[in-house]
């Protein structure tokens, strides 16, 4: 019985809160135009802000350090390439190559890039000698 008088003042609510002014064959007969204001909805917005990297490291190319490998015929084994003098490098321009030794200028500043041996491959010594 409880349950018959919720249901009954649920309905009487509803259909006295809304107020139709015209009967059921007006509303189907009618043939004018509606436009229903749906509001737009857009089901990834939260997830935009998601999609969005924030990187707060800036990656900033660092150019390898120059390592002279080889001097032949004036020219320079530098980082896998062959230079020669006046040649443009990452680092600067190159300026003069001696036996052992290559110079960059980079603006004001020489750098000087040194030939380095690490093992000999090959020595020749005298049968006496050691």
């Amino acid at each position: 019985m409880k349950w018959i008088i919720i249901i009954s003042i649920c309905c009487f609510s509803v259909l006295s809160a809304s107020s139709i002014n015209k009967t059921i064959d007006e509303l189907l007969n009618d043939t004018s135009d509606y436009e229903l204001n749906i509001p737009h909805y857009d089901p990834f917005k939260r997830a935009k802000p998601l999609l969005k990297r924030k990187s707060s490291k800036k990656y900033v190319y660092k150019a390898r350090p120059s390592k002279l490998t080889a001097v032949f015929n004036k020219k320079a084994f530098i980082n896998g390439k062959w230079y020669e003098k006046g040649d443009r490098l990452s680092e600067g321009k190159l300026v003069n190559i001696q036996n052992e030794r290559v110079y960059i200028k980079q603006g004001n500043k020489m750098k000087v890039l040194l030939l380095k041996r690490k093992n000999k491959l090959l020595e020749i010594t005298q049968k006496g000698e050691k």
